[in-house]
């Protein structure tokens, strides 16, 4: 494939866990992929690992905390490569206190990490998608954007947040042919949740497991990776506007073993 024919995707927060596997999954399917984060070694490693699997990708840096450097950078990219098919809005923070122990400037942050960094980046790169004669926009938030968990209240209320503001965004741009979803993991084996579990034994993981999903397990980052890739691509041209959880039935079987009884 020429270098000219390949749709481009910008990819944030894809240094590890979820965002990495999104871009390798686009680089298979032909996207040449821009990832970005705030690590360069981390970033050339994505980068070095997609090359070595025959994949077409590029590192820039970026912190999402930076209102100027996210359309700079953003818009940059678009105008070197001469098109933007595809944005992912991955980068993001979690916050776990409790509302009474959380600082102003930690409740923020979840707001300008995880709202108010998409709305810059889909803000930057729509124009250029525009001009290209359309695109498909995907942002990852959480099932914590879906229901009520006590302990997340700056980040559940800035997924949900980013949640409805992906909906509003679908609403004005589908007149350009810019479709714009949103992709809602649970529990995934990233690298940070990996760590979050550390000091649990195999049987304390595996009764979360059992007791947080209808599946009985966790996602790995490829299947998020699958379902961002799906909404990116052509099969997906007329889906705009949609919320699709990736989550193994979390949302419904919230505590279902102890409401439904043993599960086996």
């Amino acid at each position: 494939m020429a270098e000219t024919d390949r749709r481009v995707a910008f990819v944030t927060g894809a240094s590890q866990g979820v965002g990495q596997a999104i871009a390798e999954r686009l680089a298979r399917d032909g996207w040449h992929v821009i990832v970005a984060a705030r690590r360069r070694e981390a970033l050339d490693t994505v980068v070095a690992g997609i090359a070595t699997a025959g994949g077409s990708a590029e590192g820039v840096v970026l912190d999402m905390r930076d209102p100027a450097a996210i359309e700079a950078v953003i818009s940059t990219a678009a105008e070197r490569h001469g098109r933007l098919d595809g944005l992912v809005n991955n980068a993001g923070r979690f916050s776990g206190r409790r509302i009474v122990d959380t600082t102003l400037d930690e409740f923020r942050l979840n707001f300008i990490m995880n709202c108010e960094a998409p709305f810059l980046a889909m803000k930057a790169a729509i124009p250029a998608m525009i001009r290209g004669g359309g695109g498909a926009i995907v942002n990852i938030s959480s099932v914590s954007g879906l229901r009520a968990t006590p302990g997340t209240g700056g980040y559940g209320a800035s997924k949900a947040g980013l949640i409805h503001l992906g909906a509003i965004a679908a609403m004005e741009v589908g007149e350009h042919n810019i479709r714009v979803n949103t992709v809602t993991p649970g529990s995934t084996w990233s690298p940070t949740f990996r760590k979050s579990v550390e000091g649990k034994t195999p049987e304390e993981i595996q009764a979360m497991q059992k007791t947080g999903t209808i599946l009985g397990r966790f996602a790995e980052p490829s299947e998020i990776g699958d379902a961002v890739a799906f909404l990116l691509s052509d099969d997906a041209r007329f889906i705009t506007g949609v919320n699709l959880p990736v989550e193994g039935g979390a949302y419904w079987f919230r505590g279902g073993n102890r409401l439904i009884g043993k599960r086996h």
